[in-house]
């Protein structure tokens, strides 16, 4: 009998310093869900506080059509089988219309978009197919594409939603139509539409894909670190004011179908103790399905913007424009002292003249004091 207590008492120690397993779309297994959200809800119940109580939600490859909000700290979002194919989470969401789904937040909402007695704008965090909230701090996500599908495809979710032009030019300029003959992926139908908002700090992305046009990805909560992950867009597609690392990324253009120009790859903005975002051996590359125009590492969504590039490899020397930087709201990038590069070269070694650049350029020392772990406020992911 003091033998049985004992080995009930180790599982029960082994079980609390565990975590929980969540399962979407693996029928026939226990705490198994039909989406992503009833899984993230479930997690919520549980109440995770530290690693030992982590909850990680395991998705089978798929694709699941679904705005979802965390609000819980400590949730890991994984695909344990890539191989079997990808775990797609995807919403329609862009800012300058408004649906049927749509709460009064700007959130979907279960019961509006049953109802379907009323269009609100699509406004949390730039329409994000995921909205991690500052409550879901200690996020973790391996092997999982978010994408927000507005700029990309037309689907007949969104068509059945109602989707209608807002008609408020204080919120968006757009006034296109959206019908299952409009080609989205033009410029002319382009507006912000993330695939993911990380309100939160410490949370942490490996081989994971971000695909959007205007606004992919946006960078809120500090620190966040990115290891290994595509980020594709064509318009401040990675923005935001948090303390942020990605480290060996690809950015990639996304380009238009018609009406193309160049784009930015960030639009940054920070305050006090902010270190700014980190590119650090990453490579910025074009999508061969569309025409990509030239562009820039990036603009200034405030003058205290703070962004380096650092051992970058582009594609070709038709990847980035020979100034490197942009302009934005009068801001001059010239005047902007936290846009910095160093070692930038082609993908077949050669290095990138730079005397064109209104960034600034560091020097080798300078470069080699670039300490990731001082732009995560010293903190350690698992992931590096």
């Amino acid at each position: 009998i003091k033998m049985l207590k004992y080995i009930v008492c180790i599982l029960l120690i082994v079980n609390v310093f565990s975590g929980t397993d969540l399962y979407v779309g693996y029928a026939g297994k226990n705490n198994n869900f039909n989406t992503v959200q009833e899984a993230v809800n479930k997690a919520a119940s549980i109440g995770p506080k530290d690693e030992s109580t982590r909850v990680t939600i395991h998705i089978a490859p798929g694709t699941y059509r679904q705005q979802v909000m965390v609000q819980t700290p400590y949730i890991t979002f994984v695909n344990d089988e890539p191989s079997k194919g990808e775990v797609l989470l995807t919403w329609y969401y862009g800012i300058g219309y408004k649906y049927y789904s749509a709460n009064d937040n700007g959130v979907y909402d279960a019961n509006a978009a049953k109802a379907k007695s009323a269009k609100r704008p699509a406004k949390q965090r730039w329409g994000a197919t995921v909205l991690l909230t500052n409550k879901a701090s200690n996020f973790k996500a391996k092997d999982i594409t978010f994408e927000n599908s507005f700029n990309r495809y037309m689907t007949n979710e969104e068509l059945a939603d109602g989707v209608e032009v807002l008609g408020d030019s204080n919120t968006s300029p757009i006034n296109v139509q959206r019908t299952s003959s409009l080609d989205v992926k033009s410029k002319a139908a382009t507006e912000r539409g993330a695939a993911l908002a990380a309100d939160c700090g410490y949370a942490e992305f490996l081989n994971c894909k971000f695909y959007s046009s205007q606004d992919t990805l946006y960078t809120g909560g500090s620190p966040l670190y990115f290891k290994k992950c595509l980020i594709e867009g064509q318009t401040d597609y990675i923005f935001g004011e948090s303390n942020v690392v990605f480290d060996s990324c690809e950015l990639r253009w996304k380009g238009y179908s018609s009406g193309s120009v160049g784009g930015y790859i960030t639009a940054a903005r920070g305050e006090g103790s902010y270190t700014g975002m980190l590119m650090y051996n990453c490579k910025v590359t074009k999508n061969k399905s569309l025409t990509v125009t030239k562009g820039y590492f990036g603009r200034p969504w405030r003058d205290t913007a703070k962004v380096k590039f650092i051992n970058t490899v582009l594609e070709d020397d038709n990847t980035i424009a020979a100034e490197g930087w942009g302009s934005m709201s009068g801001v001059q990038p010239e005047n902007v002292a936290g846009f910095k590069e160093y070692g930038t070269k082609l993908a077949n070694g050669q290095a990138v003249n730079t005397s064109q650049r209104k960034g600034h350029i560091l020097s080798q020392a300078d470069a080699e004091k670039t300490n990731i772990i001082s732009y995560l406020n010293n903190w350690t992911p698992s992931f590096m």
